[in-house]
């Protein structure tokens, strides 16, 4: 962070928390060249940030006041779009409804790519603050962990920037519009889906640093509990963004002892799981099942074809470009949660 976005991002907390209320006259620029001990022009750059969120006004002979947020912003047609990746798995979808959305309307997307690292979405958003945009269209980052970045959520909030996010979305930050997949249904429907075709112990992967895999297993361990089924933490397999090759590799076959069937958090998964169990010998689906979630490219790529819990990609990009358009010129909107469709195929 430049020493200018530190000041700006210093002020705007003290707007927000009410140390500068509204109204108020905020440090002139040369008693914040003494109290920080930063040149004239870097005071300035951050003065400039905060005018263009729209939290001061500069009057000359007067000094700076603190605004009331919430006055009309000037439409740019600028868009800024953030996800954990773009060229990657299901990304490329939901970029497409998105950019088409947008772009059939007059509107210019840039897309950046958190990489699933809170410290790259960190760096985009201040980035994003002190630039003229008009809404933001984001995935989270490790959605199921305390996020640090919550403050500049607010704090575009509080600027009057419209934000939807897609896929997931903080614990601690349920932003006003999401548009989400169903995921704790999604997960009951695939295990008793498994549980309808007669598989007696089912086993489970799923991702512990975003929030769909959180629910995905709390639809898995609902479904095995209310039809009695033996349910034990050695047949559920936890991965991270970042442990997820190591993890699964080492743990897999042993997860799977006795299981006669397995939920995976998603299609890459699923993939994996299959490839494994080939190396192994073990056949699919005769000795054991597997069901992934996306329906994504992998399911028909996969030997045997994979059955999975399917869901319009391109229409999340869709309806969350439509929403973030109707915010932008001044409409209230609501969350959205997705149905799931199961897609029946060979490796169940």
């Amino acid at each position: 962070m430049s020493k200018y976005e530190e000041l700006a991002n210093k002020l705007r907390n003290g707007i927000i928390n009410d140390t500068y209320p509204a109204g108020c006259m905020l440090p002139s620029e040369n008693e914040l060249v003494i109290q920080e001990g930063l040149s004239r022009q870097t005071v300035r750059q951050a003065f400039n940030i905060l005018e263009s969120e729209g939290r001061i006004q500069r009057r000359r002979g007067s000094g700076t006041i603190v605004t009331s947020i919430g006055q009309k912003r000037e439409i740019t047609h600028n868009i800024a779009i953030i996800t954990t990746y773009i060229g990657e798995y299901i990304f490329p979808d939901i970029l497409r409804g998105i950019v088409t959305e947008l772009g059939s309307k007059g509107y210019t997307p840039s897309l950046s790519a958190t990489h699933n690292h809170i410290d790259n979405e960190r760096a985009i958003l201040l980035s994003l603050l002190a630039k003229p945009i008009d809404g933001i269209i984001i995935e989270g980052t490790k959605t199921a962990l305390p996020n640090p970045n919550i403050d500049l959520f607010k704090s575009m909030k509080a600027a009057g920037i419209p934000i939807v996010f897609v896929n997931g979305y903080y614990p601690e930050y349920r932003p006003d519009v999401f548009v989400i997949a169903d995921d704790r249904t999604g997960g009951i429907e695939a295990t008793q889906y498994l549980i309808k075709k007669g598989h007696k112990k089912i086993a489970g992967i799923f991702k512990s640093d975003d929030i769909q895999g959180h629910l995905r297993y709390a639809g898995y361990i609902e479904t095995l509990l209310n039809a009695n089924m033996p349910i034990s933490d050695n047949n559920v397999l936890w991965y991270t963004t970042d442990t997820k090759e190591k993890i699964i590799a080492a743990s897999l076959i042993e997860t799977l002892e006795d299981c006669d069937a397995v939920v995976c958090y998603n299609d890459e998964i699923a993939m994996k799981v299959l490839n494994i169990l080939k190396e192994n010998k073990v056949a699919v689906p005769e000795q054991i099942a597997v069901i992934g979630f996306d329906g994504s490219i992998f399911c028909s790529m996969s030997t045997p074809q994979l059955t999975s819990m399917n869901l319009e990609k391109e229409e999340i990009g869709r309806t969350a470009a439509r929403k973030l358009l109707r915010m932008i010129h001044g409409s209230k909107e609501k969350p959205c949660l997705l149905s799931w469709t199961l897609e029946e195929r060979e490796s169940t």
